[in-house]
């Protein structure tokens, strides 16, 4: 009978917080922070009209018993006082009217739309609000936040100042971390506390001490002390970052970050964003460190041992008519991104730094751009990529309005410098013709004509037979394809079935380009997307020759009930009926097959947790299978993911049979339980009979904390390279990171977030 009794006493003093458990939530408000607590607070004002002050609201009061003395009224038993949207409730209530003041009495209550104040005995006005309640305990709905004073006062201005108190972002009676401070002033409408002589404690146990605390209540920006960022390499031991933020204006905002390596020394970085309507998003920042005492010992021969990353970043939409771009990265030395980028292993095996700016005119019938590109090299064995400077493109942007002739003109200036011994120097391009595109519901129809020109002007011949060659070929194209429909059904599922044959026939015309300069071209992956292309080749330095016919069939299954499509499946070929004598490298023979080899995808959406794609290349002649892959995921209610997937390649030149590689990839995002959740993502080398990477982790969540603890070895090997990893001095790299998040605070070490969304297709982290 005590423990049923004690059971009933709790329940009711969660319920009197306005707090109700999971099972009793409407289905529309169970959110994932719903469900994880195991109920929530609902506002019985929710949804009232906050629109009129209450403070010019009328006053009605209710009582068991009323006394009229003078300006004096007395209120016994049940008290209810309502002016406008605010309501109090108490057992005895005393009120001056010509004051406006009064005080309440035995258990009272005051409610505002998002705020629930609770105590033994309340002052309150009713000309300014403020109020001043004993032994009380409050709720801010929307925050998911409650606490406790001695001593709990709301000023005219609605502050609410808490003495002796305490607040927690957890459930009613289970304050697994709660701040505990003299004094803690809370600004609902700037959503900002501040504590003072503040400890936090986990589990009621103090673990830290702060004489001055500034938190949010809400998602806004704030100036103030970040949590920090905590984890450890086995390149650079102990690393700790401590974010500080600086909201300067309600457009522009500045970030610096004291960031201790131990191995190193003390990296800062800094960020500052800026955002116009003119001129629009800017990022500018970078990270300086005056000495790497790791790199010193690594690299001694190196002589400037100063190590520095610079970025600027622009996007800008003026008029909708005037479109701007800046993404510009450089570095101190060709390692910094892979030594102190932490949170990325993509950034860890970039081969190089884009530096571009460009700006585009979006006209209505014309779009005229201009952009300055080079790159830096992050490699030591690569050289650096041309640069442009500038590369200016005109194109007429034709309305591709059916059955009417649709002119074609694309014109490009490049000029091409380079810091290497090559050759450099001016590529005109331009194009001009017509298509006609033909629509019906049953297919399509577009033939299309145009004639391409190209001419340099180079500054050194190298390997060239002159400083001036040109070339011109005429090219014409034939598009077409038909949709067969038919109704059918799988598992009492009326779905309609589609068959989608397509032809391309594309003629263009040979012409010697051996005199000429490889700037920006390279030959394309072959894929069935290629079938329908008029190149083969990437950039403008190529004009290739063609005489060819593709053949391509796709079905589709689409829900009758929905739309939704629930399977595509497509296999075509080209087959070539001359040889294509155009190469990325004049000295390379002609490609004399009959044809290429059959490009198939297939991708398959049972339902909306399930997919699953593939691609495969075929060639019938060799009887290989020259590229190949395939990805499955599955995702859960319960945010569980889950990843399988294998790629196969092997060179499509003939050229350069070597470098097949064959890799296999797992992971997961796997939650055992309502707090325990396990992560894990392997890419694993097949021909090398070694994991290149991988990654396991742990956590453990409640509803109001959370911690994880992540565990990543990897290789730094760049892409496309391919790493002897039986090589004695590869060395295998570790890291090990950790997070908490106390919710509703924030919490310390976001790379781990980035780290898992890197390796976990499809994860997303969350805020609850």
């Amino acid at each position: 009978m005590p423990l049923i009794a004690a059971q009933n006493a709790t329940a009711n003093d969660v319920a009197a917080l306005d707090w109700v458990p999971v099972a009793e939530v409407p289905e529309e408000l169970r959110d994932p922070l719903c469900r994880s607590c195991g109920g929530r607070y609902i506002d019985p004002l929710a949804g009232s009209d906050v629109s009129g002050s209450p403070e010019s609201a009328d006053i009605r009061a209710r009582a068991t018993q009323s006394e009229l003395q003078g300006d004096d009224i007395y209120l016994r038993g049940g008290v209810t006082v309502e002016q406008g949207y605010r309501q109090l409730r108490g057992g005895d209530a005393y009120f001056n009217r010509d004051e406006g003041e009064g005080r309440l009495t035995g258990g009272i209550t005051l409610r505002e739309p998002g705020l629930l104040l609770r105590g033994e005995e309340a002052r309150y006005s009713t000309e300014t609000g403020e109020a001043s309640i004993e032994q009380s305990e409050f709720v801010l709905h929307e925050q998911h936040l409650h606490g406790s004073a001695g001593q709990l006062r709301r000023n005219a201005e609605g502050l609410l100042f808490i003495t002796d108190g305490s607040m927690s972002y957890c459930a009613p009676g289970s304050d697994e971390w709660a701040i505990r401070a003299d004094s803690i002033k809370l600004d609902v409408d700037e959503g900002v506390g501040t504590a003072r002589g503040a400890k936090l404690d986990l589990g009621g146990v103090p673990v830290l001490y702060l004489p001055w605390l500034r938190f949010p209540l809400d998602d806004r920006r704030r100036t103030g002390l970040l949590w920090p960022d905590l984890g450890s390499d086995s390149s650079g031991g102990l690393d700790v970052a401590v974010p500080i933020y600086f909201n300067l204006a309600p457009n522009y905002d500045l970030l610096y970050t004291p960031r201790y390596i131990q191995e190193r020394g003390t990296n800062h970085e800094l960020e500052a964003r800026y955002l116009d309507q003119k001129t629009g998003s800017w990022t500018v920042g970078g990270a300086y460190m005056a000495q790497d005492d790791q790199f010193l010992r690594d690299r001694p021969q190196q002589e400037d041992q100063k190590r520095w990353l610079g970025v600027i970043k622009q996007n800008g939409l003026f008029d909708q008519r005037w479109r701007s771009r800046v993404d510009y990265s450089r570095a101190s030395d060709v390692d910094y991104l892979k030594d102190l980028d932490t949170s990325n292993l993509d950034m860890r095996r970039r081969t190089n730094l884009l530096q571009l700016a460009s700006m585009d005119y979006l006209g209505e019938e014309w779009l005229i751009g201009a952009e300055f590109q080079q790159f830096q090299s992050l490699a030591d064995d690569i050289s650096n990529d041309y640069k442009k400077l500038p590369q200016i493109t005109a194109s007429y942007r034709t309305a591709n309005t059916p059955f009417e002739i649709n002119p074609i003109f694309l014109g490009q200036y490049s000029y091409f410098d380079t810091d290497d011994d090559r050759v450099t120097g001016q590529r005109v391009y331009l194009e001009g013709g017509a298509t006609a595109p033909m629509l019906w519901q049953y297919g399509f129809l577009r033939p299309t004509v145009k004639y391409r020109y190209l001419e340099y002007e180079l500054n050194e011949q190298g390997l060239v037979a002159g400083n001036s060659p040109s070339t011109g070929s005429a090219l014409a194209s034939i598009d077409g394809g038909l949709v067969f429909e038919r109704r059918t059904g799988l598992a009492g599922r009326g779905l309609l079935q589609t068959l989608e044959p397509r032809f391309y026939y594309l003629r263009s015309e040979y012409e010697d380009q051996s005199d000429q300069p490889d700037f920006d071209s390279a030959e394309l992956t072959f894929s069935y997307n290629q079938l329908f292309r008029e190149t083969r080749f990437s950039g403008r330095d190529r004009l290739d020759d063609s005489n060819q016919l593709s053949l391509g069939l796709t079905t589709r299954y689409i829900s009758d009930e929905d739309g939704r499509e629930y399977l595509n499946a497509s296999l075509g070929q080209i087959f070539y009926f001359d040889d294509r004598r155009v190469r990325l490298n004049p000295q390379d023979p002609a490609l004399d097959q009959s044809s290429s080899e059959m490009a198939a995808e297939l991708n398959f959406y049972p339902n909306k947790r399930l997919s699953l794609r593939n691609s495969l290349v075929w060639d019938p002649d060799s009887g290989n299978m020259n590229a190949g892959s395939l990805q499955a995921s599955y995702r859960r209610d319960d945010n569980a993911v889950f990843n399988l997937g294998y790629s196969y390649r092997r060179p499509l030149t003939q050229v350069n049979p070597e470098g097949v590689t064959e890799q296999a990839h797992a992971s997961a995002h796997y939650p055992l339980n309502n707090r325990w959740k396990l992560f894990a993502a392997v890419n694993y080398s097949i021909e090398d009979a070694t994991s290149v990477e991988d990654v396991v982790g742990i956590e453990y969540d409640t509803c109001c904390w959370r911690v994880r603890l992540l565990h990543l070895r990897y290789f730094d090997n760049a892409p496309g390279q391919n790493t002897d990893f039986s090589d004695p001095d590869l060395e295998r790299k570790r890291s090990t990171q950790v997070q908490v998040v106390l919710k509703g605070m924030g919490g310390f070490g976001n790379r781990v977030s980035d780290l898992l969304e890197d390796m976990i297709r499809g994860f997303q982290d969350r805020d609850y």
